[in-house]
């Protein structure tokens, strides 16, 4: 693809691509032989700085505050943000006194002189569905009551990833108001996975949710979260939160801003779409393999379209196993970005899955798409088609991907199809 030089590309993460390498330097990569999140983010940085020289702008957050993770109360309970603000010194403390549970120590965790510390997972399922359950004060029994899975670990640089994570999302919402064109938050960590009550799925908290929000809040107060030195307010809430009327999906006096989401991650975003599943203001869709046979399995269904007010704000869009681009998968993304069009948002957030590649580890598993090489320009052009003369704040949230050889290349081709498309370009 050529340069994209029409509209700029504001990118932000932890750190400038020249003072990425691709390794971990925290160790946390190395038990998952499929999920590499450091890595990937590192990835994509140095994909988008040789991409687009020009057009691309890259900024690095300030350090996090310690209580910058409380921002996610507009989109998930705070008990398990607090859970996860805590729980790697929780679970670090009980080694020191009464022993780790071999069952709550992930499996393919080898000793370090590092980090002597195993990662924590869950050794326990609770009954979702039985109103008497409640998080035990033992952090193991807190990890199996809000952690779906045994392959999202809770580890030593968690917390301050997370942070990290959400400084980034803060600082990119402002970018996509101020400086125009798209801006790209490079997360270390997916979210879409991630609902109000639970994480899973390799995610923590949700990132594009949170994004949402903040493009809501950005419109109807006209407020930025970061000041004008970079600090970020972290009671941006003015101490509502999640359950309030104005953080969850019912209507207020004054009707909400509307903003749209669109995850082309591989798998279905049901985190998101759990979120705002009765939520008017929030047009969510996604285009992931059926779950009847993928992952997430139970959502993600064409009849999930949402429910009470929200009804009809929900899109799933699933597609049969070996979809590529020209078979299925393009006339899929036009529907979504047709539905968004006719939402009218006011701002759009791109949560960005790249496991629809060709031979992804995770994806071809149990199915696989089969997108790749220039597939990934084609999908960002043809999104920023539809958003061509609207002026409409864009964000791009990083969620999966999984083939690391090519996830860089493709994140740097939908991202600069999209400015491009955008921009009126071909």
């Amino acid at each position: 693809m050529t340069e994209t030089k029409s509209l700029s590309i504001q990118v932000v993460s932890t750190a400038l691509p020249s003072q990425t390498s691709p390794h971990d330097p925290t160790g946390n990569d190395a038990f998952d032989r499929h999920n590499k999140p450091r890595l990937r983010r590192d990835l994509i940085l140095s994909s988008l700085a040789s991409s687009h020289p020009a057009a691309a702008s890259f900024h690095v957050p300030p350090d996090p505050s310690r209580d910058l993770l409380d921002l996610y109360s507009c989109v998930h309970r705070i008990d398990m943000i607090r859970f996860l603000s805590t729980a790697w010194s929780q679970w670090k403390t009980l080694g020191e006194t009464s022993g780790h549970y071999p069952e709550c120590c992930h499996p393919h965790w080898t000793k370090t002189r590092e980090e002597p510390v195993p990662p924590l997972i869950p050794c326990h399922s609770p009954f979702r569905n039985c109103p008497n359950e409640r998080p035990s004060d033992n952090v193991m029994g807190a990890m199996g009551y809000y952690c779906t899975d045994n392959m999202t670990p809770v580890v030593g640089s968690l917390e301050r990833e997370l942070r990290e994570d959400a400084a980034i999302v803060c600082q990119a919402v402002r970018c996509a108001f101020r400086e125009g064109g798209v801006a790209y938050a490079v997360t270390t960590h997916p979210g879409h996975h991630a609902n109000g009550d639970n994480f899973g799925g390799y995610c923590y908290l949700n990132n594009a949710a949170l994004c949402a929000r903040l493009m809501q809040r950005r419109v109807e107060t006209g407020r930025c979260i970061v000041g004008e030195n970079g600090e970020i307010e972290s009671d941006y809430w003015g101490g509502q939160r999640d359950g309030d009327d104005s953080s969850s999906g019912d209507n207020n006096e004054k009707e909400k801003c509307r903003v749209a989401i669109i995850d082309v991650d591989y798998h279905c975003g049901n985190g998101t779409a759990s979120i705002f599943y009765s939520d008017p203001s929030v047009f969510f869709t996604s285009i992931h393999c059926d779950p009847a046979i993928e992952y997430p399995f139970n959502q993600g269904y064409a009849d999930q379209i949402g429910a009470g007010e929200g009804k009809g704000t929900t899109l799933h869009i699933p597609l049969a196993p070996g979809a590529t681009w020209d078979v299925a998968y393009k006339e899929a993304l036009e529907k979504a970005m047709k539905a968004i069009a006719e939402f009218d948002a006011a701002g759009l957030v791109v949560s960005l899955g790249l496991d629809t590649y060709d031979g992804d580890s995770v994806a071809v598993n149990r199915a696989g798409f089969k997108l790749s090489g220039n597939d990934y320009y084609e999908m960002g052009l043809l999104m920023g088609k539809f958003m061509m003369g609207k002026n409409i704040p864009t964000v791009f949230v990083q969620e999966g991907g999984y083939k690391m050889d090519v996830l860089g290349m493709a994140a740097a081709n939908v991202v600069g199809g999209f400015a491009r498309g955008a921009a009126g370009g071909e």
